[in-house]
């Protein structure tokens, strides 16, 4: 097997394991203008705290957009172009069509990345769904959804660290003399 960057095999990995698709990854460019649809969607209540900032970085790091690419999205001015517009129902791009409920989905997780989805950011996101032609049911129905994600992962974090994850990393260091 011929050896792989390691950031290819982490773009493979999550790209199956989140959309168990094993096939060509879609390319930087096209992640990059997402992450930044992303950064507008988080930040639809006019405001994206560095920690959302960082969580929408590792995200594009992890779906495979490049460096170059990454430094843009550090800077990136909330709605300093219509990065939302591709996403329109109205455009009938394959954008849209494919993708529109991943980025509401991915933008509540990405405005929640502080620790708390407040109702301010709620609110932001579902005016900016309707505005990108999506019915208030469906985004109902994705907000829904990630709820229930959400106490999922917090009900097997519990579950499988009883202590906190940090007192865990410090034990093993410990342990290991380091």
């Amino acid at each position: 097997m011929p050896k792989q960057p390691v950031d290819q095999l982490t773009t493979q990995w999550v790209f199956q394991d989140s959309y168990d698709y094993k096939e060509k990854i879609l390319p930087s460019s096209v992640m990059s203008k997402y992450a930044k649809a992303l950064l507008d969607v988080a930040g639809a209540d006019g405001v994206i705290t560095e920690v959302e900032r960082k969580w929408i970085l590792g995200f594009a790091a992890a779906h495979g957009v490049n460096q170059d690419e990454l430094e843009t999205l550090k800077n990136y001015k909330l709605n300093a172009e219509d990065s939302t517009a591709s996403f329109n129902n109205e455009t009938k791009s394959k954008l849209a069509e494919h993708f529109q409920a991943d980025l509401i989905y991915n933008g509540l997780r990405a405005a929640a990345a502080d620790g708390t989805l407040k109702q301010r950011e709620i609110d932001g996101i579902s005016t900016l769904a309707k505005t990108l032609g999506m019915a208030n049911e469906k985004f109902q129905d994705i907000l829904a959804l990630y709820k229930e994600e959400e106490d999922e992962r917090q009900k097997r974090i519990a579950f499988l660290f009883p202590k906190p994850y940090a007192e865990t990393v410090a034990a093993i260091d410990h342990h290991y003399g380091r």
